[in-house]
């Protein structure tokens, strides 16, 4: 009836089916561990999407400027916190006089940033909001008592756009 052979044969096939059924296995738990990959992947990415008011990553440092003012956000960082201090300065075009105020981020929400302006001369403060486009290339400032204004990002400094002021060198 069974002979050794039939019997060899018949144990070798079942552990060829067991051993593709093993290897089959061991491919879906490759195949899970590479989605999870990717999965992490896209996490980190969508971490950095998310919105902060460190200014590095909205780019307000530098000059602004539109037809009639030119506007220089830079690091305050006076007291060892120049990431979230700055210093607004405004120029127009024509005037000899800037305005400087000093103010640090508080909040953010998308794109649109929170500042308190504190004043040195008296204990007063105030809120100005920045806010720049998706492109980053223009940014609106709202002073207190003021309208928004935009500003596009200069191509120029601030010495060329008024020369008559006099700058420090």
């Amino acid at each position: 009836m069974f002979t050794f052979k039939k019997i060899s044969v018949g144990l070798l096939v079942i552990w060829s089916l067991a051993a593709c059924d093993n290897e089959q296995e061991q491919v879906i738990k490759n195949e899970k561990v590479d989605v999870e990959q990717k999965n992490e992947v896209k996490d980190s990415t969508q971490q950095e999407d998310v919105p902060s008011y460190e200014a590095p990553k909205y780019h307000i440092y530098g000059g602004w400027m539109n037809g009639g003012s030119y506007i220089l956000i830079k690091s305050d960082g006076d007291d060892g916190e120049g990431r979230s201090k700055f210093t607004l300065e405004k120029f127009t075009k024509t005037g000899k006089d800037k305005i400087i105020k000093h103010f640090q981020l508080s909040e953010s929400t998308g794109s649109k940033l929170t500042g308190i302006i504190s004043s040195k001369e008296s204990n007063k403060t105030s809120f100005l909001t920045l806010e720049l486009n998706k492109e980053k290339t223009e940014i609106t400032v709202t002073l207190p008592n003021e309208k928004p204004v935009t500003y596009k990002e200069a191509e120029i400094e601030p010495q060329e756009f008024n020369p008559d002021f006099e700058w420090e060198e």
